[in-house]
């Protein structure tokens, strides 16, 4: 038997709906339903019924139900447990997050003044956005910092977690500029024209996706030809500089450039979005240093100055 089996079981008896609890899960809804049948068959005896909509719980699974909560909570109580008499090496707080905030946002943030005051010791893996999800869901980091905004992929919603928004980026459509600072490429030209355009290179990316949202809204189809991908922003970027295309980028991964005049902007407001920067960590007691820095975050997150996050000095342009 599985951990993630026991927290599969608790979601789909808080939502009682596979697709639902399978999106919260961040793994497809066959996988979903293949560990859930999993559990089952461990247990020896149907926990869901599947006959009904919405499904409900067996009797068996309304006898599981409390005993698999106090399963999980007692797993994750001797883990921080264990961690706190290991000593030093329990106060390394582990981050996960995706490349570009790894690279502009988390040195910044973990060196501002009301961060940089804790006694804190840090690693951070730096992962796409389905990677470093499942380091947070399989208990393999303390916290992870990804982009969330309300109309894109729902990011950890309905599972056992809790997230504090602390900062701000936008996602903008550049394009290389010529000699004279204009850009290379405009998408306000003839609908024949071709643009070159460099995309993201996985299809489950979560700023691919929120490049489809704005695509979407646009006033016409915009006629894109994919000349390069890749699943990073920053080769993105560099292939933008080198005036290959036209990429959609946080801004903070291309702040530099378009002070520099590499880079220009294109499209206006139609062609961004405002995102925000959250830390997710599980819900429920965890290290003390990681209590600590959550507690520390709340405290200032309700501060009128910190509404929207720490001011690192990304909201240029």
């Amino acid at each position: 038997m599985e951990l993630q089996w026991l927290e599969d079981f608790l979601e789909i008896a808080a939502t009682r709906n596979f697709s639902t609890a399978a999106t919260a899960r961040n793994i497809s809804q066959p996988a979903f339903s293949r560990r859930i049948k999993s559990l089952e068959n461990w247990i020896g005896a149907d926990l869901i019924d599947r006959s009904t909509y919405p499904v409900q719980l067996t009797r068996a699974g309304t006898m599981f139900l409390p005993g698999c909560q106090r399963l999980v909570r007692e797993a994750y109580r001797l883990r921080t447990d264990c961690r706190n008499v290991a000593g030093e090496s329990s106060a390394m707080l582990t981050f996960t997050s995706l490349h570009t905030l790894a690279m502009y946002f988390f040195p910044k943030w973990i060196g501002s003044p009301l961060i940089s005051r804790l006694p804190l010791r840090t690693s951070m893996h730096a992962a796409d956005f389905l990677e470093s999800i499942d380091h947070l869901c399989s208990g393999q980091c303390d916290f992870a910092i990804t982009y969330v905004h309300p109309d894109g992929p729902p990011v950890l919603e309905g599972g056992p977690f809790e997230s504090l928004q602390i900062g701000k980026d936008r996602l903008i459509l550049v394009s290389g500029a010529d000699e004279s600072g204009r850009p290379l490429f405009d998408i306000d030209g003839p609908e024949s024209t071709e643009i070159p355009y460099l995309a993201y290179s996985w299809s489950d990316g979560y700023i691919g996706k929120l490049a489809t949202l704005i695509q979407s809204r646009w006033r016409r189809p915009l006629n894109l030809s994919i000349v390069y991908q890749s699943g990073l922003a920053d080769g993105l970027k560099h292939m933008a500089v080198a005036g290959r295309g036209v990429a959609w980028l946080p801004q903070i991964c291309v702040a530099e450039a378009l002070r520099q005049g590499r880079l220009v902007q294109i499209g206006g407001q139609q062609m961004s979005l405002d995102m925000e920067i959250r830390i997710f960590r599980r819900a429920g007691p965890g290290s003390a240093d990681s209590d600590g820095l959550w507690q520390h975050l709340k405290q200032c997150a309700a501060l009128p100055q910190y509404k929207n996050g720490f001011d690192v000095g990304i909201d240029a342009a």
